[in-house]
């Protein structure tokens, strides 16, 4: 069996690392957040040992299943939880999606584009992922604004399967040099 590499980088302000299961507490606070359920959804995470299998089935299911997952963004200096970023596999999309959701005292400081745009780097370079997906609520203006900074472009509305009805779908592919013949 091959064993697979622990994921973690850095950008100027951020750590990003996978989820572990001693970031419960944390993951408990975020999805319990207005602004989480709000333009995420509730995900009914209320205890510990809820926590511990969102980060499961978000991180460490995903991790050895597809190499990636949701990791968790936390201040370099000193070390503080932020929020989590990271690409999610979904069965109904034939490219990765990203994700991510941020404490709201640590919104508008640029840490979700610091972070989207790391996770965009890494899957590109580390994965060799060249074309990433990803959807919000119509009215997450702040999360297209991230996405839009980061180089993603509007698909506009669409209809998405399941729960997540009529969604603002985005999508960023890396560009290639034109070869020369």
């Amino acid at each position: 069996m091959e064993k697979r590499v622990r994921i973690q980088f850095t950008t100027d302000r951020l750590t990003i690392r996978e989820l572990h299961p001693s970031d419960a507490g944390f993951i408990v606070e975020l999805l319990n957040e207005p602004a989480f359920i709000q333009n995420i959804g509730d995900k009914n995470v209320q205890t510990l040992s809820d926590a511990k299998d969102y980060i499961r089935s978000a991180g460490t299911e995903n991790y050895e299943r597809f190499g990636f997952g949701m990791l968790l963004a936390s201040l370099s200096v000193p070390s503080t939880p932020v929020g989590i970023c990271g690409l999610l596999q979904r069965d109904f999309l034939a490219y990765p999606d990203i994700g991510f959701a941020y404490l709201s005292r640590f919104h508008n400081l640029g840490l979700g584009t610091e972070a989207a745009l790391a996770v965009r780097q890494w899957a590109t370079t580390s994965l060799g992922i060249h074309k990433i997906a990803a959807f919000t609520v119509l009215t997450n203006k702040g999360s297209i604004r991230v996405l839009e900074k980061v180089g993603f472009h509007s698909l506009g509305e669409q209809d998405l399967p399941g729960k997540y009805g009529r969604c603002h779908v985005l999508e960023w592919q890396l560009e290639r040099a034109p070869i020369d013949s």
